[in-house]
């Protein structure tokens, strides 16, 4: 009887949830704080990023590296590697960049990954919004141009002095510029840096688009960045203000 209760007993551990493999091992990675929060540029984001471990049975991993890095935007993390603690979690501060609206962090532990997403204040900002994010040869990839400086106590109208660089030139060849509203602009460059001077922006809309850039895709498997710099602001007394309220950002698009 007592062997049949031991036996009973094995049995019941060796089908237990768990049951073989090492249980150290990485099976899975999720993001489970700080994802989708809005920040400013060169500020650290309100609260950490933080990823959690688990093993095979969805148990968490204590004592795991797992990396943290940048992959869109252009930010910056305070550490790029952690320990995860007894609940298989690991964080750190993630500062946005001025490369982009749309930024990401990757975490990774062992063979698996997670992104973490979070988005530029666009209510104070000139930015650069691509229609798409990833085009093929040949497409043309439109850059606009947009400001958000409602409420900042300016003058109704100002024009503003800006530069728009490609990173790429040879892979993204400049073709239009659509100016979609305002009584004065001019430009000069080439598809490796434009320098304007625009009308915008406003300080009368949430968000004023003024300005559209057209450049044709050329080569493939690149990854295209369009940074964005304002040398002044022009033409109304407060404007000359805005450039320690708002903050300026770039754009990046893909060419598969």
């Amino acid at each position: 009887m007592a062997t049949a209760i031991a036996l009973l007993a094995v049995a019941a551990c060796s089908d237990s949830s768990t049951k073989g493999g090492d249980h150290s091992t990485a099976a899975a990675i999720t993001i489970s704080g700080g994802a989708n929060q809005t920040g400013t540029p060169g500020a650290p984001l309100a609260q950490p990023i933080a990823a959690r471990v688990t093993n095979s049975q969805g148990n968490p991993v204590a004592g795991k590296a797992v990396s943290f890095a940048v992959t869109r935007g252009g930010g910056t993390v305070a550490s790029s590697s952690v320990t995860t603690d007894n609940d298989g979690i690991a964080q750190t501060t993630w500062t946005l960049g001025a490369g982009s609206v749309r930024q990401q962090v990757k975490a990774t532990a062992g063979s698996v990954s997670s992104l973490a997403t979070a988005t530029v204040d666009t209510t104070r900002s000139l930015f650069l919004l691509p229609l798409r994010d990833t085009v093929s040869v040949n497409d043309t990839i439109w850059v606009t141009v947009v400001s958000g400086t409602s409420g900042l106590n300016g003058e109704v109208r100002g024009a503003v002095q800006e530069s728009i660089v490609n990173s790429i030139p040879t892979a993204a060849r400049l073709v239009t510029l659509y100016y979609m509203q305002g009584e004065f602009f001019d430009y000069t460059g080439n598809s490796g840096t434009l320098n304007l001077i625009t009308s915008g922006p406003t300080n009368t809309f949430a968000r004023d688009t003024y300005l559209r850039i057209g450049y044709v895709a050329t080569s493939a498997g690149k990854d295209v960045n369009f940074s964005h710099a304002v040398s002044g602001f022009i033409g109304a007394r407060t404007f000359t203000d805005l450039r320690s309220n708002v903050s300026v950002v770039g754009a990046t698009v893909h060419i598969r």
